[in-house]
């Protein structure tokens, strides 16, 4: 079982579309990813992440229209 802290975003069960950190840590990608079971700080994740992957847990909200960003 794969387990990431809860995103801001992400309430429930069901799929989430997440930022996955790519290119050495310059952009982030959006991916869909298929949430279980939660506590009030973890998440499992049923789909759509590998051990090792790094996602953004802060809310990405108003950048809801895109599917990847840059990061600084």
């Amino acid at each position: 079982m794969l387990f990431t802290g809860r995103p801001a975003s992400g309430a429930g069960t069901g799929p989430v579309g997440i930022f996955k950190v790519v290119e050495g840590g310059s952009a982030a990608i959006r991916v869909q990813v298929l949430l279980g079971r939660s506590s009030v700080n973890l998440v499992e994740i049923v789909r759509g992440l590998n051990v090792g992957d790094k996602v953004i847990l802060s809310d990405m909200s108003q950048w809801d229209n895109v599917e990847r960003v840059r990061l600084k």
